[in-house]
């Protein structure tokens, strides 16, 4: 349970020029509990995310908790990991570790209470954003993601590390919706990526790189012809 300091805290945060935010202020941010978008306060205050994490793993394994899942890459698990899994901590670093695997936070609902979920689309998308946001990075596949962009939002891809982000998974996102081409690294902005965000809306084609508008308009043409 969130108390009504830490909420105060975090909308305060939330309300900050860019210009105050930093790794400190960030880190006690997340310890609120509810940083679900520590990235995009990152991102609005120029704040290393990485540095953020390193705080909050040394803070303590109760804090650890606390971090979204996409902050906990490889470089950080392996912190936590050489600091926390011997000695006195170790039993509780191995409960918090598995906790925040994919294989857990997806089993904990029956199939008779998914069924039941599934009736109310706002709540399914509640529950499965609170899965992605839990699960560690570190335990991603390419399968767990595909399921977080259908059962949430194509969006979603806009807080993967772009380091385990593949085409695969944008071409997915796209396909669900193409506007979100726009949170695409623009790396993986492939043709094939490109003309099936276009395909699906065209006015994907504003986030498409120029070099590639011109065929990705062909490859439309075709298709109608």
């Amino acid at each position: 349970m969130i108390d009504s300091n830490a909420r105060d805290l975090a909308t305060e945060v939330r309300s900050l020029p860019p210009s105050v935010l930093d790794a400190s202020l960030l880190a006690e941010y997340v310890k609120t509990g509810v940083a679900y978008d520590l990235s995009t306060l990152c991102s609005k205050g120029d704040v290393s995310l990485v540095q953020v994490a390193q705080i909050i793993v040394a803070s303590g394994l109760d804090e650890l908790d606390k971090l979204p899942g996409y902050a906990v890459t490889r470089d950080i698990f392996d912190l936590a990991e050489n600091i926390y899994s011997i000695g006195e901590s170790r039993r509780q670093w191995q409960l918090i570790r598995n906790r925040h695997k994919p294989d857990y936070l997806e089993g904990r609902l029956s199939r008779e209470a998914l069924k039941l979920l599934e009736l109310d689309p706002s709540r399914t998308r509640r529950h499965y954003a609170d899965i992605f946001f839990r699960a560690w990075a570190i335990f991603w596949n390419d399968g767990f993601l595909e399921r977080m962009v259908n059962k949430v939002d194509s969006r979603i891809i806009a807080s993967i590390p772009e380091a385990l982000i593949t085409e695969k998974i944008c071409f997915t996102a796209v396909s669900k919706s193409g506007l979100a081409l726009r949170y695409v690294p623009e790396s993986m902005r492939s043709l094939a990526v490109c003309a099936q965000a276009v395909q699906n809306d065209a006015a994907a084609i504003a986030f498409t790189p120029g070099p590639l508008r011109d065929q990705v308009k062909d490859l439309q043409a075709a298709r109608l012809d």
